[in-house]
């Protein structure tokens, strides 16, 4: 299943860069990792861990609509980290750990709109991006091997994603760009817990993106 979304993806992206004013790009995004815990339990009470710094990194697509908007896509491969602290409340039975900590990789398509002003100095304009991330988890390993509590995660997750930056023509082909986006997770992330409570957890990240289009 993995195999056969990764070659749909580049099948995807090989032919939306046919198109001759379409551009392709690497792009670096230092990130901050962190997630919204919600649990409706009177035996277990749960608060989430530190943020974690992980580094994204992918190929882009832009593919222009109009002179100034643009469809969005691409390949990313994007770390995340999922931690919990655990609090026993009442008589309910807790896991063994007051902590346990979980990194998951994922294989995230974006499809988003980027909006363009006019140039605001020579050769360099403004850009909002809005749009969704359609992201497929490819590994997760907890950090220590005798954690219990989280048995499963989900295959899939999706995100809202909101952003902005500047992008400076180099040349004739080479553009680069740099900004910040937001993504907000809208899927629970955990599909199985051990024992069984009602735990939601959503994913977000803030990331730093800078890159080349060529």
């Amino acid at each position: 299943m993995r195999k056969l979304l990764l070659f749909l993806s580049f099948v995807l992206i090989g032919s939306l860069a046919c198109f001759s004013q379409t551009k392709l790009g690497l792009k670096f995004s230092p990130l901050f990792s962190s997630h919204k815990i919600s649990l409706k339990s009177d035996q277990l009470d749960i608060s989430s861990g530190k943020t974690s710094t992980r580094m994204s990194i992918g190929l882009i697509i832009d593919h222009p609509l109009t002179e100034t908007y643009l469809l969005n896509s691409g390949l990313i491969y994007l770390p995340k980290r999922v931690s919990i602290n655990l609090v026993e409340e009442g008589v309910g039975s807790a896991p063994k750990n007051p902590f346990e900590s979980y990194d998951l990789n994922y294989l995230q398509v974006p499809l988003s709109l980027k909006l363009f002003t006019n140039e605001i100095a020579p050769d360099i304009s403004v850009f909002f991006q809005v749009g969704l991330t359609f992201e497929f988890k490819i590994f997760d390993q907890a950090l220590k091997e005798d954690y219990e509590f989280i048995s499963k995660f989900r295959f899939f997750d999706t995100a809202a994603i909101i952003g902005t930056g500047i992008e400076y023509r180099l040349g004739v082909n080479t553009l680069f760009f740099a900004g910040s986006s937001l993504q907000k997770g809208l899927v629970n992330v955990i599909s199985q817990t051990n024992p069984d409570y009602p735990l939601f957890i959503r994913n977000q990240v803030v990331s730093i993106d800078i890159g080349m289009k060529f």
